[in-house]
């Protein structure tokens, strides 16, 4: 009789602990691949193509490369498209031949501010093939380097992978550079690493 009455006890005090109908424990669902807001960082070769430093003739065959780095910060609009704001540093390296001179270095570095935008062509679950274009206007220093302010475009593709690690991203672009104010062309060679928030 005591056991029964303790078994009925026990029960009573279970039915009491877990009431009728409680829901299982949810368990939060994290996304393989992050969207939204993010930060990402550049830094590769800037190879001078034609003429930066204007003046035909003016300037040696040899166009050694230079380095380019860029910080970005943009907003993704799904999984197909992204717009961003960027600060760009770059150095375009070079000598001009002065008259009676010979050769003299004309080192430059530039400093730019571009807005942009990006189309993924072909997205799968971690890998992603896009487009890209933005516009900016650069900024050369120092002056005596005959490279003139004005404004830019640069356009190209590239790839971009989601790590195993949440919120990293890792990729490879290529972009070409049109430079107005003196009709400098670049291509710009750059790694880039991403965080989403």
């Amino acid at each position: 009789m005591r056991r029964g009455t303790t078994l009925l006890l026990v029960a009573c005090l279970g039915m009491l602990a877990a009431p009728a109908g409680a829901a299982a424990p949810k368990v939060q669902k994290f996304a393989e691949v992050e969207r939204g807001f993010w930060l990402r960082s550049t830094f590769g070769i800037s190879l001078s193509l034609l003429n930066h430093f204007g003046g035909s003739g003016q300037e040696s065959s040899l166009w050694p490369p230079g380095a380019v780095m860029t910080l970005e910060a943009g907003v993704d609009f799904g999984q197909v498209a992204s717009l961003h704001l960027a600060l760009q540093g770059q150095q375009v390296l070079g000598s001009r031949d002065l008259s009676g001179h010979g050769s003299v270095p004309n080192d430059t570095d530039v400093i730019g501010i571009m807005l942009g935008g990006r189309f993924n062509l072909v997205t799968g679950k971690r890998l992603a093939w896009f487009i890209k274009a933005q516009v900016g206007y650069m900024f050369g220093m120092p002056e005596v380097a005959s490279l003139g302010d004005g404004l830019a475009f640069q356009g190209g593709s590239g790839l971009e992978y989601a790590t195993s690690l949440r919120h990293f991203f890792i990729g490879l672009e290529v972009l070409a550079e049109y430079m107005m104010s003196h009709g400098g062309l670049g291509l710009l060679v750059t790694p880039t690493v991403k965080y989403v928030f």
